[in-house]
């Protein structure tokens, strides 16, 4: 039997072992609560965390009932006795502004776009209840033609949310 003692943190109130797999607290929440308890943008599993979007911003504090900070999960390591709050209408609000602000820049063409209702902008946008923008003010058309030059990837940077993930595929 191991010496070891366990580390613990708090999601939402209730207590979960940290594993050795759990490197940043967006992976610590999933495991334990589900792909979309947190949503995410800029996020891939196979991908460095980047913390471009901020979509995926928490609230943490050091002690039960104590002050708390907006972190992004994806890069923020979890530790030991972490109080995680993955929803409250700070944060609902927080990643509604944030992604509105995305959008902002984003043709909302969804019903003719090549990926609709399979569209992770899209999911998020409806998952926290977005069907329409407060800042409406597209530069998107870039009159950049599409590249279709690659045999796995597809580049409408009318369609880019600058979310890093093809850059960094390239990268990495």
């Amino acid at each position: 039997m191991s010496s070891e003692k366990r580390k613990i943190a708090y999601i939402d109130g209730k207590p979960y072992e940290i594993g050795p797999n759990h490197t940043s607290i967006l992976k610590f929440v999933k495991s334990y609560l589900g792909e979309k308890k947190v949503p995410t943008l800029c996020d891939d599993p196979n991908l460095a965390p980047y913390g471009a979007c901020r979509v995926c911003s928490v609230e943490v504090g050091l002690v039960k009932d104590g002050p708390t900070k907006v972190v992004a999960s994806c890069h923020t390591p979890v530790g030991e006795n972490q109080h995680i709050f993955t929803t409250n209408e700070n944060l609902t609000e927080l990643r509604k502004n944030i992604v509105e602000l995305v959008l902002t820049d984003h043709p909302m063409e969804c019903g003719t776009c090549e990926v609709n209702n399979n569209c992770e902008l899209q999911d998020v946008a409806n998952d926290l209840g977005i069907s329409d923008h407060r800042y409406n003010s597209p530069k998107q058309h870039k009159g950049i033609p599409k590249d279709t030059s690659h045999d796995y990837m597809r580049m409408n940077l009318d369609n880019c949310i600058n979310c890093g993930r093809c850059v960094r595929a390239c990268d990495e």
